[in-house]
């Protein structure tokens, strides 16, 4: 699935080393004692952790998550990314589990929404999704709209509900309107839905941004196919012979799939 990238706790900023947090006191740089702060050190260790992920570092991810749980057991934010943890290794049981857990704790926080969402629809789970990404959307302080409209319109094609996708992209473009990759996405649905005229206006608004790639090309094939424009069609599809020659689009262009 090509979702945006989840949202965990903004990413945070990887931090270069783990502050002492075996004591209950650190020293600061005066000298004097400071009192040791949990919520700190779990953030510290829930950095070790995304990082640890990044780096398909399994078993060191855990044992910082471990750590973090520790030290803030009633943590929302502590719980959501256990929950990413649990999916990136496959436990979708315990995912589920810790997002219910996090939302139990912070019914408030839109990323855990749009994350939540975009596991449920990695599952199958289409019209909770649909609910989770609306949920996200519906908060008040929620600034990342357009990236969850755009992650339910990409759910609503999982589902084959080509119609319910364009309204969410719609929407995605609306609050992004120069996400040219947006554009494209609604190109490819608008042809399959013969809404030709609007697929026209999706792709002559990508190219004003973007030089061609394989896809935007291959659209141009399929629109001009499907909108029996010969002369565009020899264009566009020589140019992605020419440029792209072994991309997928290309082959796919090879094997008459715009004839689909």
């Amino acid at each position: 699935m090509r979702f945006i990238l989840i949202s965990l706790v903004s990413l945070f900023f990887i931090s270069a080393c783990v502050s002492s947090e075996t004591t209950k006191t650190i020293n600061s740089p005066n000298g004097q004692k400071m009192a040791f702060n949990p919520e700190r050190a779990a953030d510290t260790r829930l950095k070790l952790a995304l990082l640890y992920l990044e780096n398909k570092q399994m078993q060191q991810a855990k044992e910082n998550l471990d750590t973090a749980l520790k030290y803030q057991p009633n943590s929302a934010k502590v719980f959501r990314i256990y929950a990413y943890y649990y999916q990136k290794v496959n436990e979708n049981d315990k995912a589920e589990q810790f997002y219910k857990k996090s939302l139990a704790l912070d019914d408030d926080n839109g990323d855990t929404y749009h994350n939540y969402g975009t596991f449920l629809c990695a599952q199958g789970q289409y019209e909770k999704a649909e609910e989770a990404f609306l949920k996200a959307i519906s908060l008040p302080h929620y600034t990342r709209v357009a990236r969850t409209y755009s992650n339910a319109a990409v759910c609503a094609e999982e589902a084959k509900d080509n119609k319910k996708a364009i309204f969410y992209y719609g929407y995605a473009l609306s609050h992004s309107p120069n996400s040219i990759g947006i554009n494209l996405s609604l190109a490819k649905l608008n042809i399959t839905e013969k809404n030709y005229k609007a697929a026209a206006i999706n792709l002559f608004t990508f190219q004003r941004s973007s030089p061609a790639t394989a896809e935007s090309l291959w659209q141009w094939v399929r629109l001009s196919y499907a909108s029996g424009k010969k002369a565009s069609l020899a264009r566009y599809s020589a140019q992605l012979l020419d440029k792209f020659p072994t991309s997928q689009q290309a082959l796919s262009y090879l094997n008459n799939e715009h004839h689909d």
